[in-house]
């Protein structure tokens, strides 16, 4: 019997890109803060949550589809995620599933720049990798 895994990476700091209009002051949202958004719980806790709730998608098993998933994320004020973008798409029903994992993330602590909470974006790697080992 064969198991299958998903292997997630994702980067120890935020890489940041800005992908919302910026439509006036209130909404600018920041590329560089001074603190970052953080996962409650931090990163153990994120690659815990994302490793209980993300399905490798069928279709990518049967395709022996393997790859990364970059989904941008704008986090507002109050650390709830406003926006999500692909911004490298593996197909095959991965995309949809990390933006599915991604939106049911609870609240995050909010990005501050000047010591005030502002809206932040950053982008999210995710990691889609079969391991064929057999198992007794």
């Amino acid at each position: 019997m064969k198991k299958l895994f998903c292997i997630l990476t994702i980067s120890l700091f935020a890489v940041t890109i800005s992908f919302a209009q910026k439509t006036d002051k209130s909404k600018d949202v920041f590329e560089q803060v001074d603190v970052v958004p953080e996962f409650p719980g931090g990163m153990p806790a994120m690659f815990d949550f994302i490793g209980k709730n993300l399905k490798y998608p069928k279709e990518a098993v049967k395709k022996n589809i393997q790859g990364k998933v970059l989904i941008k994320l704008i986090i507002e004020e109050d650390g709830s995620i406003s926006e999500t973008a692909i911004a490298k798409s593996l197909g095959y029903g991965c995309d949809e599933e990390v933006t599915r994992v991604v939106k049911a993330m609870p609240k995050w602590s909010p990005g501050r720049k000047d010591n005030q909470l502002v809206r932040t974006s950053f982008v999210l790697p995710i990691m889609f990798a079969l391991d064929r080992k057999s198992s007794k």
